[in-house]
C-alpha cells in the first residue's frame, strides 16, 4: 500500500469515525443509562436498523469464506443459502420482532424465560456466550487479518494485524454502545455496498479483456456448470456444500436461527424507535440480502475463469486473489478503510451483544 493509498484509508477511517459522534450526539437519549447503553435508548430509525443488520451479518467471514466455498465447490450453491436468508427475516419481521417488542425484551433468552423458565434463558445464554468467545470473535479477527494481509500486501503478522482490529472494535463497542456500532455500521455498509458491487463489476471486465459484456458472456457460455445453484453435485461429480435437498429441511432452521434468535442480528431491530421501524429495517434488509450473491459468490466464479492468472493455493485466498488483481491503485486505501469498517462492525456487534447478554441474562438477574 503506497502513501496515497494510505493516506485514503486514515481520511476514510476517521471520516467514519467523525459523522457516526456528530449523528450519535444528535439523536434521542433514554433516560436509563442500561437502555442507552444496550438498546440504544430504543431510537433507531428503519435506515439504521437495516445498514446495521446488513453489516453485522455482512463481513469478511462471508466475503472469504463464501466465495471460497463457492470456488472450492465449482457451482454457484451459495446463492441458495443466502436467498433463504431474506425468507428467515421475514419471519423474524413479521412474528418474532412484534413478540420482542411487545415484552419489552433486551435479550432474545429473555423471551426463553417468559415460554419455560430462568434455567432454560440462563442455559441458552451461556451457549450463546461460549459461542461468541470460541466461534464468532476469533473466527472475525481471523478472517479480517487474513483478507487485509493478503488483499494490501501489508508487512505485519496476522496476530498484530487481529489485535489492532480488537482494540480499534473494543473502543466502539465498549465506549459508544449499540447506537455507535449501529450508525457506524450504516455508514461503512453504504462503502462496502458500493465496493462490494464494484469488485465483480471490475472483475468481469478484466476477464472480458476490458469489456464488461464481454466478461458476461465468457461467464454464461464457458463452463455454464459453474452457474448451477440448486444442485447435490458440482461439475466433477463431487457433493457441494449445500446440496439443494437441505433447502427443504434443516436449512430454514438455521436461518431462522441466526435471523431471529442470535442476539448479535436481532438486538438491532430490537433496538429500533417503533415496531414499525424495526419491521421496515428487517424487510429493507431482506430484499438486500438478494443482492447478497453478487458481493459473496459472484467473484468466487469468476475467479474459477482466471485461475491463470491469480495466485491461489487455498480457498480462503480466492477473495483477496481476485481484489488485488482488479483493484486499480488509486482505490485500495478507500477499499481498505470499508473493509476494515466491515471487519469492526462483526466484532463490535458480536462483543456489545456479548456484553448485553452477560449483564442483561447474569449480572441483573442475580
Amino acid at each position: 500500500m503506497d502513501n496515497f493509498a494510505f493516506l485514503s484509508f486514515l481520511l476514510a477511517t476517521a471520516a467514519v469515525a467523525f459523522f457516526t459522534y456528530t449523528i450519535v450526539q444528535r439523536m434521542k437519549r433514554s433516560d436509563s443509562p442500561t437502555e442507552e447503553y444496550f438498546t440504544g435508548g430504543r431510537a433507531l430509525t428503519w435506515p439504521v436498523v437495516a445498514g446495521s443488520l446488513l453489516l453485522t451479518n455482512l463481513s469478511t467471514e462471508q466475503l472469504v469464506g463464501l466465495n471460497g466455498d463457492v470456488f472450492g465447490d465449482k457451482a454457484l450453491v451459495g446463492v441458495a443459502w443466502e436467498a433463504l436468508a431474506a425468507f428467515a427475516m421475514i419471519a423474524t419481521a413479521l412474528i418474532f420482532l412484534p413478540q420482542y417488542l411487545a415484552s419489552g425484551f433486551t435479550t432474545t433468552p429473555a423471551f426463553l424465560e417468559k415460554r419455560f423458565d430462568k434455567t432454560t434463558r440462563s442455559m441458552v445464554s451461556g451457549l450463546f456466550l461460549f459461542g461468541y468467545v470460541t466461534v464468532l470473535l476469533p473466527v472475525v479477527l481471523y478472517t479480517g487479518s487474513l483478507a487485509l494481509k493478503g488483499m494490501f500486501d501489508l508487512d505485519f503478522p496476522i496476530w498484530m494485524i487481529a489485535a489492532t482490529i480488537g482494540v480499534l472494535g473494543s473502543s466502539y463497542a465498549i465506549f459508544g454502545g449499540l447506537k455507535s456500532v449501529a450508525v457506524s455500521d450504516t455508514l461503512n455498509g453504504i462503502g462496502l455496498l458500493i465496493g462490494g458491487l464494484a469488485i465483480p463489476a471490475l472483475a468481469l471486465a478484466k476477464l472480458g479483456e476490458g469489456s464488461f459484456m464481454d466478461g458476461l458472456s465468457t461467464l454464461f457460455n464457458s463452463k455454464p456448470e459453474y452457474l448451477a445453484v440448486l444442485t447435490q453435485t458440482n461439475i466433477d461429480e463431487k457433493v457441494v456444500t449445500v446440496p439443494w435437498p437441505t433447502l427443504l429441511t434443516g436449512m430454514m432452521f438455521i436461518q431462522v436461527f441466526y435471523w431471529s434468535t442470535n442476539q448479535v442480528i436481532v438486538q438491532r431491530a430490537m433496538a429500533a424507535r417503533s415496531l414499525a421501524e424495526g419491521q421496515k429495517g428487517v424487510l429493507f434488509a431482506s430484499a438486500m440480502k438478494l443482492v447478497g450473491p453478487v458481493m459473496l459468490c459472484l467473484p468466487g466464479i469468476i475467479a474459477l475463469h482466471m485461475t491463470d492468472v491469480l495466485d491461489i493455493s487455498k480457498q480462503d485466498q480466492v477473495y483477496g486473489a481476485v481484489v488485488r488483481h482488479v483493484l486499480p491503485n488509486w482505490s485500495i486505501g478507500l477499499f481498505a478503510a470499508v473493509l476494515l469498517g466491515s471487519i469492526l462492525s462483526s466484532f463490535n456487534s458480536a462483543l456489545n451483544s456479548a456484553s448485553t447478554s452477560s449483564v442483561c441474562n447474569f449480572i441483573k438477574v442475580i
